[in-house]
């Protein structure tokens, strides 16, 4: 997506709203005694109470009133989104007002906007401002690149007024790691036809050109070679071949690096454990682990944080054919183990035995993977919330932290004793199905056992989140690349 907002710094000034066609307030219940700090014209100040008077709701999180004001010359329109009371005003909810407030701007075609908020005049508060400014950016996504009749949004300069030290670099970090999330969320909203394992691996060697990133592609008779055969087995079925690629980024001389590990399959029919009709259409998606570390590798090498990353893609479409992987198989993965392949349809996990297992090759010293790994993830956790199945809780708490700041969510399942007795296999080392209980868990657990031993690991599991049902906040519906933020915050919280 070509971004079109021009977010610009702006002081708390009376004349940041003079010739603004648009104003938007973001107002929590404890806002609105201080509405004289943000300097707003005494007409607008008026507006405000009168529409808080009429609907008390007006600052309740999720709430957009929009007004239109008669003034000299024209008019103004008042944009109020509500961010809560008390503790609800986070940035977390300031994010999601941002972006319930910048479609209905987009939709009234607003030509030049000021955004405003007490809370943002807080001088100690920069993660307020990037939240807002991050919030207006993925709150105005679009992905409209195969419609006929799309109408390309002309360019909207956006004030933000703010009180915050060096609110600039703030800004501009927003826009960074906003950049990075809708690239993620492009590559997951292009359709399975386009977007093949060649086609992933090709948009990774020119994002790693551009952003100074060296970059690997492993073809189907290197992977061979190292023995990859569980990714090979994955992609056999289908025309186009797999590949797995490393990104590398050196931020920090001869330190340890992170490994970051995507699941990249660009089409999931099931294979020959064949997925029903129904929703089969949206397995388009199911490379979003893949497109998140792309998105992280952007952002962590634009931002130059000071950190050693490695980010794997293992890309592969899954497919019938006679050529498929069959129920019953037992695939050897590089790391020596053998599987025995129990669904064709468990085959992210398999993808992953091959990423995680190089990532330790490549001599990472933590490594965390990322997938749309399981339906059970939904059942336990819901569509809002992913998970995390985890070796170390150090780990686990850390990467919660950081989709904290981040704006995503995530709760740790427990990797409980007998997870590892339930995939353990009958003809060979381990399953790659243990069936429908506990499968959020036992499938992270499968993809743990191919980790190199003592090393600390994270799995987290985007299966109820990698897509949105509807438009709400900062999510569009379609490709949420859910997870991007949370690996970008968690690497700067790395830096050495």
């Amino acid at each position: 997506m070509e971004p079109f907002l021009m977010l610009e710094n702006a002081a708390p000034e009376a004349s940041v709203y003079e010739h603004a066609e648009a104003v938007v307030l973001l107002l929590c219940k404890e806002c609105l005694p201080e509405l004289d700090a943000i300097r707003l014209p005494q007409d607008l100040q008026k507006a405000v109470r009168y529409a808080v008077t009429k609907d008390p709701e007006v600052t309740a999180k999720g709430h957009v009133t929009e007004l239109v004001l008669p003034r000299e010359g024209g008019f103004t329109r008042l944009i109020l989104a509500g961010s809560g009371a008390g503790r609800e005003c986070t940035p977390i909810h300031m994010r999601q007002a941002a972006g319930n407030a910048v479609r209905t701007l987009v939709k009234g075609k607003a030509v030049k906007a000021v955004v405003a908020g007490p809370v943002l005049l807080k001088a100690t508060r920069p993660h307020y401002l990037k939240a807002v400014a991050e919030g207006l950016l993925l709150g105005s996504y679009r992905f409209d690149k195969y419609k006929s009749d799309k109408e390309t949004p002309a360019p909207l300069p956006i004030l933000i007024m703010n009180g915050v030290d060096g609110a600039a670099d703030v800004l501009r970090e927003a826009e960074t790691v906003a950049a990075a999330i809708c690239h993620a969320r492009d590559l997951v909203n292009e359709p399975g036809n386009i977007v093949t394992p060649e086609l992933l691996a090709e948009d990774a060697e020119e994002t790693a050109s551009r952003y100074g990133m060296e970059v690997e592609v492993l073809t189907e008779t290197e992977m061979r070679q190292k023995g990859m055969h569980a990714i090979l087995a994955v992609g056999a079925g289908s025309i186009h071949p797999p590949r797995l690629v490393t990104l590398q980024y050196r931020g920090a001389g001869d330190a340890p690096f992170l490994a970051f590990v995507g699941k990249g399959i660009t089409f999931d029919s099931g294979g020959l454990s064949l997925k029903p009709d129904a929703g089969m259409s949206e397995m388009k998606d199911d490379m979003t682990g893949a497109a998140a570390v792309l998105g992280a590798m952007q952002a962590i090498a634009a931002l130059h944080l000071k950190i050693n990353v490695l980010g794997i893609l293992a890309c592969a479409e899954n497919m019938p054919s006679g050529s498929a992987q069959r129920p019953g198989d037992i695939i050897q993965a590089a790391s020596g183990k053998t599987i025995e392949v129990v669904s064709t349809d468990a085959e992210g996990r398999m993808v992953l035995a091959d990423g995680v297992w190089y990532a330790g090759e490549k001599g990472a010293s933590e490594v965390v993977d990322i997938a749309t790994l399981t339906g059970a993830v939904i059942i336990a956790l819901g569509e809002e919330v992913s998970g995390i199945v985890a070796s170390d809780d150090d780990l686990a708490a850390a990467l919660r932290a950081a989709g904290h700041r981040a704006g995503e969510a995530w709760w740790q399942l427990p990797l409980f004793e007998g997870a590892e007795e339930m995939i353990r296999g009958t003809c060979g080392d381990v399953k790659n199905s243990a069936g429908r209980p506990a499968g959020a868990i036992t499938g992270g657990a499968f993809i743990g056992a191919f980790v190199k031993p003592g090393l600390p690991w994270a799995h987290l599991d985007i299966g109820g989140t990698s897509t949105a049902k509807k438009t709400k906040g900062c999510i569009v519906e379609g490709g949420t690349a859910f997870g991007t933020a949370t690996l970008i915050e968690y690497a700067k919280s790395r830096q050495a």
